[in-house]
């Protein structure tokens, strides 16, 4: 029977995997997991470019949402893995954001639990026929690479030189300083991706770290 929604129990028995394969394919961008909510408090927007790499939050809506939410794969990673997490932002169309509570209240999140994570079906069918396509699918042959064309974009790597790099340098003085970091990392390994790409990636660490900040004891 077709449903809007699956639990996890379901999907899981459904394509044979565990909790921690469902948490690969989403920290890997391959599966999106949503909650449904009631009547949450939302503000939606878009995300302006400042200039010199910093970029800003700009609300056009704000209103009570019910319905499913996808998640970023940060937090259905950390879901999966932990039980659950507060998250304060969900996935949305590029350049714009979706964020829980309104700029005028007090910071919010929303505690989302392991057993409330859903598939929707759309997401179900899609994620089913990229796994019987790629499965389906010849091994492609060795092809030799044109000259001057670039590299797949590997942006894993991405987030785990930018983790370790925080780690051993502590976070830059600005945002801008970060996406220089990340540019010549990308450059060091002969590739060199669009830089507003690059922007809106730092962008949503920055801003996470932000909130983070602000949120610790005066």
């Amino acid at each position: 029977m077709r449903k809007p929604c699956y639990g996890l129990a379901e999907v899981r028995q459904r394509w044979g995997v565990s909790e921690l394969d469902i948490a690969n394919f989403a920290i890997a961008g391959e599966l999106t997991l949503s909650i449904v909510v009631v009547r949450l408090p939302l503000e939606e927007g878009s995300i302006e470019d400042m200039g010199d790499g910093d970029w800003a939050n700009v609300p056009d809506r704000q209103h009570f949402f019910t319905g499913p939410l996808d998640l970023g794969a940060h937090d259905a990673w950390e879901v999966m893995t932990t039980g659950s997490c507060e998250v304060r932002s969900f996935r949305a169309d590029p350049e714009r954001y979706r964020s829980v509570g309104w700029r005028a209240d007090d910071d919010q999140a929303l505690h989302v639990l392991r057993e409330r994570l859903v598939v929707r079906h759309a997401e179900l069918e899609r994620f089913e026929a990229a796994q019987a396509s790629a499965a389906a699918a010849p091994a492609a042959p060795v092809r030799a690479v044109a000259r001057g064309a670039l590299p797949k974009y590997d942006w894993d790597e991405f987030w785990c030189e930018a983790a370790v790099r925080l780690q051993i340098d502590g976070m830059p003085e600005s945002q801008a300083a970060m996406v220089r970091r990340m540019e010549e990392w990308f450059a060091a390994r002969d590739q060199h991706p669009d830089r507003s790409t690059v922007k809106k990636k730092i962008a949503m660490l920055w801003r996470r770290y932000q909130e983070a900040v602000a949120r610790l004891p005066a």
